[in-house]
């Protein structure tokens, strides 16, 4: 989890560095994952089977359309706009895990989450004027974070009860990803457009490639089989402390000592939720 929250967290500063296009720097980083996912599943003894990719479906198209939204909302706003909205996922988490996923947070965890997600906020808010933004940028983070809500948790659903290997998981959920940014990278984008990935933007995407999307989706898709999502969504509140402090360095946002404070309680939060396990629905 450590590891996820560092990669992760770091996705979003570097994702901003790349100059072209939302959709279209989200195409090529699907479709450049598709055959390295491929090649490392086959290099690691695994096939994938039909069945697998079926079932990678609908979480391989909601986790396209969620990073184009997140492309979309950094493009517009301060990366502190994402990391808010992000705040809201382990109370969506806490609002379906039960019916879902058979996991019966108790109030321990309602509380504790409540308390993480203030933290969370706190450490936004507290950058002031970086956290001036359109409602259109809310908006796109809004939509990008309903949309990897559904993919973190049909991630934990069909791992938790089948046994697929992770790398086997993303490889197919990147494939529909691919899938569903296609049609709409072709609608909306221009020759131009395609032609905008250039000098820089391939280091940045290699990055994304390897890390954010290789190594830290890989380990997510293994992790979710083990901790419950109720816990494991609190956990990567975290990411949002490595997301805002990358920015401080990487774009000169802001990091007050606000900020600072505001992600001690998340961290307190967290080892809270970790110290208890959640219940089976009854």
């Amino acid at each position: 989890m450590a590891v996820i929250i560092l990669f992760w967290g770091l996705g979003p500063p570097v994702s901003k560095l790349i100059t072209a296009p939302s959709v279209i720097a989200v195409l090529y980083r699907f479709w450049l994952s598709v055959p390295v996912l491929y090649l490392l599943a086959k290099f690691t003894g695994h096939r994938l089977s039909m069945d697998t990719i079926k079932r990678t479906a609908f979480a391989g198209a909601a986790f396209g359309i969620n990073l184009v939204f997140v492309f979309l909302t950094i493009n517009e706003a301060a990366i502190a706009v994402l990391s808010v909205i992000a705040a809201l996922q382990p109370g969506m988490i806490l609002l379906i895990a039960g019916r879902y996923l058979g996991e019966r947070p108790t109030a321990w965890h309602v509380l504790w989450t409540i308390v993480g997600v203030g933290g969370t906020v706190v450490v936004v808010l507290g950058g002031g004027k970086a956290f001036e933004v359109s409602g259109l940028a809310i908006i796109y983070s809004l939509i990008s974070q309903l949309f990897f809500t559904f993919y973190f948790v049909e991630t934990k659903r069909v791992r938790s009860r089948i046994q697929i290997d992770s790398i086997e998981w993303m490889a197919g959920v990147t494939l529909f990803a691919a899938l569903t940014v296609t049609p709409w990278a072709l609608l909306t984008s221009t020759r131009e457009d395609y032609l905008a990935v250039g000098g820089l933007d391939w280091l940045w995407l290699a990055f994304i490639i390897i890390f954010t999307g290789g190594l830290g989706h890989v380990l997510m898709a293994w992790v979710t089989k083990y901790i419950d999502a109720s816990r494991s969504s609190l956990y990567l509140l975290s990411m949002n402390i490595v997301a805002i402090g990358a920015a401080w360095l990487i774009h000169d946002e802001p990091l007050s000592l606000l900020q600072l404070l505001g992600g001690a309680i998340v961290f307190a939060a967290v080892g809270a939720v970790v110290s208890r396990p959640a219940q089976p629905a009854g």
